[in-house]
């Protein structure tokens, strides 16, 4: 819905949008706005949020949530431990 606001489309679940944008291979190369794709153990993308600055990403896990994003994924701080791991980041913009 944010790009949407913004005038742009995305595809309609993260494993469609990330074939979309291009790709970088390294967490520092992110800006604000870039998506960053998430797999399961089957290599199915299944999850996707949205870059913020200083290495924090918003999603959507049972509820909209602000977690620190690092090279291995999400990590929950409340929950001590990675949620979600990375799989790839795209610029979409």
């Amino acid at each position: 819905m944010v790009y949407r606001l913004n005038g742009y489309r995305l595809q309609r679940d993260a494993s469609q949008q990330a074939t979309q944008g291009d790709a970088f291979s390294f967490i520092e190369e992110c800006e604000p706005g870039d998506l960053a794709f998430f797999d399961n153990k089957d290599g199915d993308i299944i999850h996707v949020g949205i870059v913020l600055k200083d290495n924090y990403i918003i999603h959507a896990h049972g509820q909209v949530r602000i977690d620190r994003l690092d090279h291995t994924g999400i990590f929950n701080a409340e929950r001590n431990t990675h949620t979600h791991k990375l799989r790839v980041l795209k610029r979409i913009v």
